[in-house]
């Protein structure tokens, strides 16, 4: 990777992306619009990107994470995976992928744009993951899934398979709880917590 690193996220989850990061680029900064500690690495404001920075933007809410992306349309985004992660030839991914240490994309998975896979995380084969997803930590998602944009996944869950005629489709916006188990299509915007999950209101 070429030119400066700035991960957009001066929290939690930048601070813990600069683990895979650094072994990419030798010169990160973290972005942030309040003052905050870098882990080590300078903390600029947005004013301070400059031109050929590669933006990473490194939030766990995939609504946040869409609208800084927006901010720093223009410039160019970069993918950062750990030398510990593993992504099969036959996958594919979007812009601004993030793969923490021992996450792994499997036979041919098919990524959006700004997917974030936490640490132990895993796409199994021939899922279809939609833009702006979060993978917290330890997130098993078995094969022929289609997940829809803007979904957050709580650390531990673990998802069904779905078959090749009726894929296991979780909708846009939706929430599965830390810990739960999907075992059926979960609607666009829903919450599901639990073993089996279920919708919550």
């Amino acid at each position: 990777m070429t030119g400066r690193l700035a991960i957009v996220g001066a929290g939690g989850m930048g601070r813990e992306l600069v683990q895979a990061a650094r072994a990419l680029s030798e010169e990160i900064v973290l972005v942030s619009d309040t003052p905050a500690e870098g882990a080590g690495y300078p903390v600029i404001g947005f004013d301070g990107l400059r031109d050929g920075d590669r933006i990473c933007v490194a939030v766990g809410s995939p609504r946040l994470r869409r609208q800084l992306a927006e901010r720093c349309a223009g410039f160019a985004f970069a993918s950062v995976i750990a030398p510990t992660a593993l992504v099969d030839p036959t996958a594919q991914a979007g812009d601004g992928l993030m793969l923490c240490d021992f996450a792994m994309i499997n036979s041919r998975a098919v990524i959006g744009r700004h997917f974030l896979c936490n640490y132990y995380s895993h796409v199994s084969h021939d899922c279809v993951i939609g833009d702006f997803v979060t993978f917290s930590p330890r997130v098993s998602c078995c094969g022929t899934v289609h997940i829809g944009d803007d979904v957050f996944v709580g650390a531990g869950a673990v998802i069904r398979n779905g078959t090749p005629d009726r894929p296991l489709r979780i909708g846009a916006g939706a929430t599965i709880g830390m810990g739960a188990v999907v075992v059926e299509d979960v609607p666009d915007g829903a919450m599901v917590l639990g073993v089996p999950a279920i919708e919550r209101r």
